[in-house]
Protein backbone atom coordinates (compact mmCIF):
# COMPACT_ATOMS: atom_id res chain seq x y z
CA UNK A 1 0.00 0.00 0.00
CA UNK A 2 1.33 3.45 -0.88
CA UNK A 3 0.27 6.70 0.69
CA UNK A 4 1.45 10.29 0.89
CA UNK A 5 4.16 9.22 3.35
CA UNK A 6 5.48 6.21 1.47
CA UNK A 7 5.10 2.48 1.71
CA UNK A 8 3.01 1.33 4.64
CA UNK A 9 2.77 -2.28 5.73
CA UNK A 10 4.13 -5.55 4.38
CA UNK A 11 0.83 -7.37 3.97
CA UNK A 12 0.23 -6.62 0.33
CA UNK A 13 -3.25 -6.43 -1.09
CA UNK A 14 -1.97 -7.77 -4.41
CA UNK A 15 -0.54 -11.17 -3.60
CA UNK A 16 1.97 -12.80 -5.91
CA UNK A 17 0.43 -15.49 -8.07
CA UNK A 18 2.38 -18.69 -7.57
CA UNK A 19 2.36 -21.61 -9.95
CA UNK A 20 1.00 -24.80 -8.43
CA UNK A 21 2.30 -28.34 -8.37
CA UNK A 22 0.48 -31.61 -7.68
CA UNK A 23 0.01 -32.39 -4.00
CA UNK A 24 1.24 -35.97 -4.51
CA UNK A 25 4.76 -34.61 -5.02
CA UNK A 26 4.81 -33.21 -1.47
CA UNK A 27 2.18 -35.05 0.61
CA UNK A 28 3.32 -33.37 3.86
CA UNK A 29 2.31 -29.90 2.66
CA UNK A 30 -1.09 -28.29 2.84
CA UNK A 31 -3.51 -28.70 -0.06
CA UNK A 32 -5.21 -25.75 -1.66
CA UNK A 33 -8.88 -25.57 -2.58
CA UNK A 34 -8.12 -26.60 -6.16
CA UNK A 35 -6.41 -29.80 -5.01
CA UNK A 36 -2.87 -28.64 -5.72
CA UNK A 37 -0.17 -27.12 -3.55
CA UNK A 38 1.31 -23.73 -4.38
CA UNK A 39 4.97 -23.39 -5.22
CA UNK A 40 5.71 -21.24 -2.19
CA UNK A 41 4.61 -24.03 0.15
CA UNK A 42 6.78 -26.48 -1.75
CA UNK A 43 9.82 -24.24 -1.39
CA UNK A 44 9.14 -23.72 2.32
CA UNK A 45 8.96 -27.49 2.75
CA UNK A 46 12.15 -28.26 0.84
CA UNK A 47 14.42 -25.38 1.92
CA UNK A 48 15.28 -25.05 5.65
CA UNK A 49 14.11 -21.79 7.20
CA UNK A 50 17.63 -20.53 8.13
CA UNK A 51 18.74 -20.96 4.52
CA UNK A 52 15.63 -19.17 3.20
CA UNK A 53 16.34 -16.25 5.52
CA UNK A 54 19.95 -15.94 4.41
CA UNK A 55 18.91 -16.00 0.75
CA UNK A 56 16.47 -13.16 1.38
CA UNK A 57 19.20 -11.20 3.14
CA UNK A 58 21.62 -11.67 0.27
CA UNK A 59 18.96 -10.48 -2.16
CA UNK A 60 18.93 -7.02 -0.55
CA UNK A 61 22.69 -6.50 -0.27
CA UNK A 62 23.27 -5.06 -3.80
CA UNK A 63 20.76 -2.28 -3.12
CA UNK A 64 22.53 -1.52 0.17
CA UNK A 65 25.78 -0.72 -1.60
CA UNK A 66 24.06 1.49 -4.17
CA UNK A 67 22.07 3.53 -1.63
CA UNK A 68 24.92 4.05 0.86
CA UNK A 69 25.43 7.78 0.05
CA UNK A 70 21.80 8.55 0.97
CA UNK A 71 21.80 6.76 4.34
CA UNK A 72 22.22 8.75 7.57
CA UNK A 73 25.43 7.64 9.30
CA UNK A 74 26.83 10.72 11.10
CA UNK A 75 26.75 10.91 14.89
CA UNK A 76 26.58 14.16 16.79
CA UNK A 77 29.48 15.00 19.07
CA UNK A 78 28.76 16.21 22.62
CA UNK A 79 29.42 19.79 21.52
CA UNK A 80 27.05 19.46 18.54
CA UNK A 81 24.20 18.10 20.67
CA UNK A 82 23.75 21.48 22.35
CA UNK A 83 22.89 23.00 18.97
CA UNK A 84 19.73 20.91 18.71
CA UNK A 85 17.51 22.86 21.07
CA UNK A 86 14.00 22.21 19.75
CA UNK A 87 12.24 19.03 20.87
CA UNK A 88 10.19 17.60 18.00
CA UNK A 89 8.80 14.53 19.77
CA UNK A 90 9.42 12.37 22.83
CA UNK A 91 8.04 9.16 24.29
CA UNK A 92 8.62 6.74 27.18
CA UNK A 93 7.66 3.08 27.14
CA UNK A 94 8.13 0.53 29.95
CA UNK A 95 10.56 -2.29 29.27
CA UNK A 96 8.10 -4.70 30.91
CA UNK A 97 4.46 -4.18 29.99
CA UNK A 98 2.82 -6.60 32.40
CA UNK A 99 4.77 -8.50 35.07
CA UNK A 100 4.73 -12.24 34.42
CA UNK A 101 3.91 -12.08 30.69
CA UNK A 102 7.31 -13.54 29.83
CA UNK A 103 9.92 -15.41 31.85
CA UNK A 104 12.51 -13.50 33.84
CA UNK A 105 15.31 -14.83 31.61
CA UNK A 106 13.60 -13.64 28.41
CA UNK A 107 12.89 -10.26 30.01
CA UNK A 108 16.56 -9.79 30.94
CA UNK A 109 17.59 -10.76 27.40
CA UNK A 110 15.13 -8.28 25.92
CA UNK A 111 16.41 -5.47 28.12
CA UNK A 112 19.99 -6.14 27.06
CA UNK A 113 19.00 -6.25 23.38
CA UNK A 114 17.07 -2.98 23.69
CA UNK A 115 20.02 -1.36 25.46
CA UNK A 116 22.44 -2.33 22.67
CA UNK A 117 20.09 -1.09 19.94
CA UNK A 118 19.47 2.20 21.76
CA UNK A 119 23.19 2.73 22.22
CA UNK A 120 23.80 2.27 18.48
CA UNK A 121 21.01 4.71 17.58
CA UNK A 122 21.72 7.46 20.10
CA UNK A 123 23.04 10.77 18.68
CA UNK A 124 22.46 9.80 15.05
CA UNK A 125 21.96 12.87 12.84
CA UNK A 126 19.51 12.66 9.92
CA UNK A 127 20.18 15.58 7.62
CA UNK A 128 17.65 17.00 5.11
CA UNK A 129 16.69 14.37 2.53
CA UNK A 130 18.85 11.70 4.16
CA UNK A 131 17.25 8.33 4.87
CA UNK A 132 17.29 6.65 8.25
CA UNK A 133 17.55 2.86 8.18
CA UNK A 134 17.18 0.86 11.38
CA UNK A 135 19.26 -2.06 10.14
CA UNK A 136 21.97 0.10 8.56
CA UNK A 137 22.35 1.86 11.92
CA UNK A 138 21.97 -0.96 14.45
CA UNK A 139 23.51 -3.72 12.35
CA UNK A 140 22.97 -7.45 12.45
CA UNK A 141 22.10 -8.83 15.90
CA UNK A 142 24.55 -11.54 16.92
CA UNK A 143 25.83 -13.10 20.11
CA UNK A 144 29.33 -11.81 19.32
CA UNK A 145 27.94 -8.27 19.55
CA UNK A 146 26.26 -8.97 22.89
CA UNK A 147 22.71 -9.67 21.72
CA UNK A 148 20.83 -12.46 23.47
CA UNK A 149 18.01 -14.80 22.56
CA UNK A 150 14.71 -13.01 23.10
CA UNK A 151 11.04 -13.28 22.23
CA UNK A 152 10.12 -13.08 18.53
CA UNK A 153 7.08 -13.77 16.38
CA UNK A 154 7.40 -16.15 13.41
CA UNK A 155 4.44 -17.14 11.26
CA UNK A 156 2.03 -15.97 13.96
CA UNK A 157 3.74 -18.00 16.69
CA UNK A 158 5.95 -16.88 19.56
CA UNK A 159 9.52 -18.16 19.41
CA UNK A 160 13.05 -17.22 20.43
CA UNK A 161 15.66 -15.48 18.33
CA UNK A 162 18.90 -13.56 18.81
CA UNK A 163 17.99 -9.90 19.19
CA UNK A 164 14.40 -10.63 20.12
CA UNK A 165 12.57 -7.75 21.79
CA UNK A 166 14.14 -4.98 19.70
CA UNK A 167 10.77 -4.28 18.12
CA UNK A 168 10.17 -2.06 21.14
CA UNK A 169 12.89 0.22 19.77
CA UNK A 170 11.53 0.21 16.20
CA UNK A 171 8.01 0.80 17.53
CA UNK A 172 9.20 3.91 19.34
CA UNK A 173 11.18 5.17 16.36
CA UNK A 174 8.14 4.83 14.08
CA UNK A 175 5.94 6.80 16.48
CA UNK A 176 8.56 9.52 16.94
CA UNK A 177 9.12 9.74 13.19
CA UNK A 178 5.40 10.28 12.61
CA UNK A 179 5.22 12.94 15.31
CA UNK A 180 8.27 14.71 13.86
CA UNK A 181 6.87 14.95 10.35
CA UNK A 182 9.22 12.38 8.81
CA UNK A 183 8.33 10.70 5.53
CA UNK A 184 8.00 6.95 6.10
CA UNK A 185 9.61 5.11 3.18
CA UNK A 186 9.53 1.57 4.58
CA UNK A 187 7.51 0.13 7.43
CA UNK A 188 6.24 -3.37 8.16
CA UNK A 189 3.25 -3.61 10.45
CA UNK A 190 2.76 -6.29 13.07
CA UNK A 191 0.54 -9.10 11.82
CA UNK A 192 -0.56 -10.13 15.32
CA UNK A 193 -1.79 -8.43 18.49
CA UNK A 194 0.19 -10.34 21.12
CA UNK A 195 -0.98 -8.99 24.47
CA UNK A 196 -4.03 -7.16 25.89
CA UNK A 197 -3.74 -3.40 26.30
CA UNK A 198 -2.09 -2.46 29.58
CA UNK A 199 -1.56 1.23 30.23
CA UNK A 200 -1.62 2.03 26.50
CA UNK A 201 -0.85 5.68 25.82
CA UNK A 202 -0.76 5.62 22.00
CA UNK A 203 -3.22 4.17 19.47
CA UNK A 204 -2.96 0.52 18.53
CA UNK A 205 -0.80 0.00 15.45
CA UNK A 206 1.72 2.80 16.05
CA UNK A 207 4.57 0.35 15.68
CA UNK A 208 6.89 -1.29 13.19
CA UNK A 209 8.22 -4.84 13.15
CA UNK A 210 11.78 -5.51 12.02
CA UNK A 211 13.82 -8.52 10.96
CA UNK A 212 17.37 -8.22 9.69
CA UNK A 213 17.78 -7.17 6.98
CA UNK A 214 14.75 -7.46 4.73
CA UNK A 215 12.10 -6.11 7.10
CA UNK A 216 13.41 -2.63 7.86
CA UNK A 217 12.11 0.65 9.25
CA UNK A 218 13.11 3.64 7.12
CA UNK A 219 12.16 7.27 6.97
CA UNK A 220 13.37 10.33 5.08
CA UNK A 221 13.87 13.75 6.62
CA UNK A 222 11.81 16.18 4.48
CA UNK A 223 12.59 19.18 6.71
CA UNK A 224 15.05 21.94 5.75
CA UNK A 225 16.99 21.30 8.98
CA UNK A 226 18.61 18.18 10.46
CA UNK A 227 17.24 16.12 13.33
CA UNK A 228 19.11 14.12 15.94
CA UNK A 229 17.91 10.91 17.62
CA UNK A 230 18.33 10.45 21.36
CA UNK A 231 17.58 7.08 22.96
CA UNK A 232 18.37 5.79 26.43
CA UNK A 233 17.19 3.46 29.18
CA UNK A 234 15.96 5.20 32.30
CA UNK A 235 14.11 3.80 35.34
CA UNK A 236 13.09 0.60 33.52
CA UNK A 237 11.79 2.62 30.57
CA UNK A 238 12.97 3.17 27.04
CA UNK A 239 13.12 6.92 26.41
CA UNK A 240 13.26 8.34 22.90
CA UNK A 241 13.49 11.91 21.62
CA UNK A 242 13.84 13.65 18.25
CA UNK A 243 15.50 17.09 18.39
CA UNK A 244 16.14 19.74 15.75
CA UNK A 245 17.81 23.16 15.62
CA UNK A 246 14.75 25.30 14.71
CA UNK A 247 11.02 25.27 15.41
CA UNK A 248 9.20 24.19 12.21
CA UNK A 249 6.08 26.18 13.12
CA UNK A 250 3.70 23.23 13.45
CA UNK A 251 2.90 20.28 15.65
CA UNK A 252 1.98 16.76 14.47
CA UNK A 253 -0.91 14.88 16.09
CA UNK A 254 -1.21 11.11 15.68
CA UNK A 255 -4.66 9.63 16.18
CA UNK A 256 -6.65 6.56 15.26
CA UNK A 257 -9.96 6.16 13.48
CA UNK A 258 -12.26 3.22 12.81
CA UNK A 259 -10.89 1.06 15.62
CA UNK A 260 -12.73 -2.25 15.94
CA UNK A 261 -12.42 -5.86 17.05
CA UNK A 262 -14.43 -8.49 15.22
CA UNK A 263 -14.52 -12.14 14.22
CA UNK A 264 -13.45 -13.19 10.74
CA UNK A 265 -14.13 -16.88 10.05
CA UNK A 266 -13.67 -17.73 13.72
CA UNK A 267 -10.53 -15.62 14.22
CA UNK A 268 -10.46 -12.41 16.27
CA UNK A 269 -9.20 -9.46 14.24
CA UNK A 270 -8.20 -6.00 15.46
CA UNK A 271 -8.25 -3.15 12.96
CA UNK A 272 -7.79 0.60 12.82
CA UNK A 273 -6.55 3.48 10.69
CA UNK A 274 -3.71 5.75 11.85
CA UNK A 275 -3.87 9.37 10.76
CA UNK A 276 -1.55 12.34 11.16
CA UNK A 277 -2.66 15.96 11.44
CA UNK A 278 -0.26 18.90 11.10
CA UNK A 279 -1.43 21.95 13.04
CA UNK A 280 0.07 25.43 12.72
CA UNK A 281 0.86 27.55 15.76
CA UNK A 282 -2.36 29.56 15.18
CA UNK A 283 -4.46 26.36 15.40
CA UNK A 284 -5.23 26.00 11.70
CA UNK A 285 -4.81 22.57 10.11
CA UNK A 286 -2.00 22.42 7.58
CA UNK A 287 -2.51 18.77 6.52
CA UNK A 288 -4.51 15.74 7.65
CA UNK A 289 -3.50 12.40 6.13
CA UNK A 290 -3.87 8.65 6.58
CA UNK A 291 -0.52 7.06 7.29
CA UNK A 292 -1.37 3.43 8.05
CA UNK A 293 -4.11 0.83 8.00
CA UNK A 294 -3.55 -1.89 10.59
CA UNK A 295 -5.21 -5.29 10.64
CA UNK A 296 -3.87 -7.90 13.07
CA UNK A 297 -4.89 -11.28 14.39
CA UNK A 298 -5.54 -11.25 18.16
CA UNK A 299 -3.54 -13.96 19.94
CA UNK A 300 -4.94 -13.50 23.46
CA UNK A 301 -8.34 -14.57 24.81
CA UNK A 302 -11.08 -12.17 23.75
CA UNK A 303 -14.51 -12.32 25.47
CA UNK A 304 -17.60 -11.99 23.28
CA UNK A 305 -18.78 -8.85 25.06
CA UNK A 306 -15.80 -6.88 23.72
CA UNK A 307 -16.85 -6.99 20.08
CA UNK A 308 -16.75 -3.50 18.61
CA UNK A 309 -18.63 -2.66 15.45
CA UNK A 310 -16.63 -1.40 12.49
CA UNK A 311 -16.88 2.32 11.79
CA UNK A 312 -15.95 4.37 8.78
CA UNK A 313 -12.68 6.25 9.50
CA UNK A 314 -14.10 9.60 8.43
CA UNK A 315 -17.14 9.20 10.67
CA UNK A 316 -15.02 8.43 13.74
CA UNK A 317 -12.27 10.93 13.04
CA UNK A 318 -13.56 13.65 15.36
CA UNK A 319 -13.90 11.19 18.23
CA UNK A 320 -10.54 9.51 17.65
CA UNK A 321 -7.90 9.20 20.27
CA UNK A 322 -5.24 11.88 19.79
CA UNK A 323 -1.55 11.97 20.71
CA UNK A 324 0.17 15.33 20.22
CA UNK A 325 3.86 16.02 19.77
CA UNK A 326 5.27 18.03 22.69
CA UNK A 327 6.57 21.15 20.97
Amino acid sequence: MVSAVGRIGPNKDNQTRWRTVPRKWFPQCAESESGVMNLRSAIRHLVPRPLRIELLRLKRLPAWFIETPTIARTRATPSEISGFGTLMASHRSPLQRTPGEVSAALQRSKEQNVAIAARNLDRLIVRPFEIFSYHRTVGRPSRLRGFRSGLELHDGKLSRGVGGGCCQVSNMLYLLALRSGMKITERFRHGADLFPDHGRTVPFGCGATIFYNYADLRFENPLPQPIVLRLRLEDQHLVGEFWTDANPGWTAEIYEAGHNRSRDRGVWIRENWIRRRFVRSDGSVLLDQEVAHNRARILYAMPDDQIESSMDPAAEQEEAESCSAPL
